[in-house]
């Protein structure tokens, strides 16, 4: 306990005077003369002994009467906070969680309706002479200004809902940077959020008691949610006119019952399916559907769910091209499965040529640029292919029994990929595939270990080049790779250590070669995503026929992105969910992206009171604060100035002054 005004603590000097008063009666006494005193002994004695103890009772309650009126001037109180007490001004922080997982509600009504009177509260709480800072989702540079009463509370009712979501420790971080600027003596934090677990990674391990970290959590009245957190599609390049799967990652968060899932699909604003499901924590839910025209098509699955609804609707966008080029060079006989494959399929625009003939011009224009069998790589050959790498087109390279070695290894060096080094005339199995790599996907229902490989006669060993990062797609059972992946610019290489003639084994003829070869071409033509998440900055995009300045358009909006030959710079411009298109300079429509907001908000699941308890118990300059309390702005004061004892200190007075009339007047 300390005292505002300890001065008056002297005052407790006059607890005195009772005392004097009752040591020294100061009453006349008369002498009287009786013939017989044995009875007036006896009625003496009683009365003293009554006399003394109604004297005494008084003489307590006149002392704790002083007592209390003294401590009562004197203003005590029970300090919650020491490091407040001194303080002359205040610089504050407030954080009002604006995410879309705010939008819940509770018995006190929408979320962020509620972390808004929390602030005006903590704000009331407050001399007008402090200053207050209002920090949100949006991380505007106004918020870095300080604000009186007046401008906070216009500043407060602007806040609406954002699509941003960030982690409370970055939170933290911005508000003592801010604060650091303030020559404040104190300087509180306050963070008003649901604290979901996605995001609550509040770490507090400053002792500085310069600063006081406050904890108001606002709950809602359930978190279950369902959303669609996902989609995806059965294949790299959807075709014209045949059924496209889509599947659609749906989740039911926090829910003890299966929930009954309605989820619609259109395309390009026509109703194409709709599927049913009962969902319990999470599934996977499959539409079909076809298009039957060239070029960009914009998607959307929608579900109903109450109150969340920003995840309700998921946005995606693809692009059925016309062909992929397949360029197939060969030594001087070319492998018949190879045009098999391709050239009875419309959907690649397969053509095959001589090495002694070769158009090194025609390169660039193929996604997918097949080495059959080469004995050697030119110069020119090199230096061409490694043009179309970097544009984005995939190179598969089939070696030959009689290769030049020394070229080959030139290639490999200009690419930073490995090279092959010996021809092994052994037969060898295949030991395992890498089934999680995008060139399976479809291919197998199960795998079991009685999978039925190619044959192998003879092949090269793959030697690793320094800082080379290869993925073997498929390995023998000396470890050598038999197909390896490499990733280069925009564009990959597909190394073999077999090639296709029979003296290799059996691989052009085995059933694993159409789907591989297939999804190699299908790849080529790169993997489009279907969507973005908002806040999402850098949007990979293949730029090499874009013509600067960029925009993309909506219904409401225009943005100018940045274009860099890795893709597209955003710096947050987009913040609401829908389709964009992608227009350049001549207005001529490049594509279309797809943004939904990020599904981390989604996840209702939140950090439980206690936990945040502990965290206020372990850490000083901390503290919880219910956001239930009738008058936080009041427990606010108490806390900055400690639990004020005075009033209590006025009725003791009363109470004892009482006590000793009703000790003078009944004995």
């Amino acid at each position: 306990m300390k005292f505002l005004y300890p001065q008056f603590l002297y005052a407790l000097a006059l607890v005195a005077v009772p005392i004097i008063i009752h040591l020294f009666n100061f009453r006349k006494f008369r002498t009287v003369y009786f013939s017989n005193v044995q009875f007036l002994k006896s009625v003496k004695e009683k009365t003293k002994s009554q006399s003394q103890l109604k004297h005494f009772l008084i003489l307590l309650s006149r002392i704790l009467a002083i007592t209390a009126l003294v401590l009562a001037f004197a203003q005590p109180y029970i300090p919650v906070d020491e490091s407040s007490q001194q303080a002359k001004k205040y610089a504050v922080s407030i954080y009002i969680d604006n995410s879309f997982s705010m939008d819940a509600e509770n018995e006190q009504g929408r979320l962020l309706l509620n972390a808004k009177q929390h602030a005006q509260a903590i704000v009331d709480a407050y001399a007008s002479s402090d200053e207050f800072y209002l920090l949100n989702n949006d991380f505007r540079g106004i918020q870095q200004r300080a604000l009186n009463k007046e401008e906070f509370s216009k500043a407060l009712n602007a806040i609406e809902s954002s699509a941003r979501t960030l982690n409370l420790n970055q939170i933290y971080k911005r508000q003592k940077n801010i604060l650091e600027k303030s020559s404040s003596d104190k300087k509180d934090i306050y963070i008003i959020s649901d604290f979901q677990n996605t995001i609550s990674d509040l770490d507090i391990n400053s002792q500085d008691s310069l600063y006081s970290v406050r904890l108001v959590a606002v709950k809602p009245y359930t978190n279950a949610n369902l959303y669609v957190d996902s989609c995806w599609i059965n294949t790299p390049n959807p075709q014209l006119k045949q059924n496209i799967s889509l599947f659609a990652r749906v989740k039911n968060n926090n829910s003890e019952e299966k929930r009954e899932v309605n989820i619609g699909l259109e395309v390009d604003g026509q109703q194409k399916a709709i599927a049913t499901k009962e969902v319990a924590n999470e599934d996977v839910i499959e539409l079909k559907f076809t298009v039957n025209t060239l070029g960009w098509h914009k998607g959307k699955l929608s579900l109903q769910d109450y109150p969340i609804s920003f995840d309700d609707d998921f946005y995606f966008s693809f692009e059925v091209k016309p062909q992929l080029n397949v360029q197939h060079i060969y030594e001087s006989t070319s492998q018949a499965s190879l045009e098999k494959l391709f050239a009875k399929d419309n959907y690649f625009n397969y053509s095959k040529q001589s090495i002694k003939q070769i158009n090194y011009s025609s390169l660039n224009q193929s996604q997918l640029i097949i080495l059959d069998g080469l004995k050697d790589l030119s110069s020119g050959l090199q230096q061409s292919l490694k043009n179309a790498l970097e544009k984005g087109s995939s190179v598969l390279v089939f070696p030959n029994t009689d290769l030049n070695a020394v070229t080959y290894k030139t290639f490999s060096q200009l690419l930073n990929i490995d090279h092959y080094e010996k021809l092994n005339e052994q037969d060898v199995k295949i030991q395992s595939l890498e089934d999680k790599h995008p060139l399976f996907d479809g291919v197998f229902e199960t795998i079991n270990e009685r999978l039925n490989f190619p044959k192998v006669k003879q092949y090269y060993t793959i030697g690793q080049q320094s800082r080379s990062v290869g993925v073997p797609i498929l390995k023998l059972e000396d470890n050598n790779g038999f197909l390896n992946e490499y990733q280069l610019a925009k564009g990959k290489v597909y190394l073999s250590s077999v090639g296709l003639d029979d003296s290799f084994g059996n691989f052009s003829q085995h059933a694993l070669f159409v789907p591989i070869l297939y999804n190699i071409a299908s790849y080529a033509g790169g993997k489009q995503n279907l969507f973005y998440n908002i806040g999402q900055e850098n949007i990979t995009i293949s730029t090499r026929t874009f013509e600067s300045p960029m925009r993309l358009f909506n219904d409401k909006s225009e943005i100018i992105p940045e274009v860099s030959p890795s893709g597209l710079w955003l710096a947050n411009q987009i913040t609401e969910a829908n389709h964009y298109e992608l227009k350049d300079n001549k207005q001529e429509t490049k594509a279309f992206l797809s943004f939904n907001y990020n599904r981390t908000e989604s996840d209702l699941t939140l950090v439980d009171e206690e936990s945040l308890r502990s965290l206020s118990e372990q850490q000083a300059n901390v503290f919880f604060l219910d956001s239930k309390l009738d008058n936080l702005s009041n427990y606010i004061q108490d806390l900055n100035t400690g639990i004020p004892l005075w009033l209590s200190c006025i009725l003791l007075t009363i109470f004892f002054l009482l006590i000793e009339t009703l000790l003078i007047r009944l004995l």
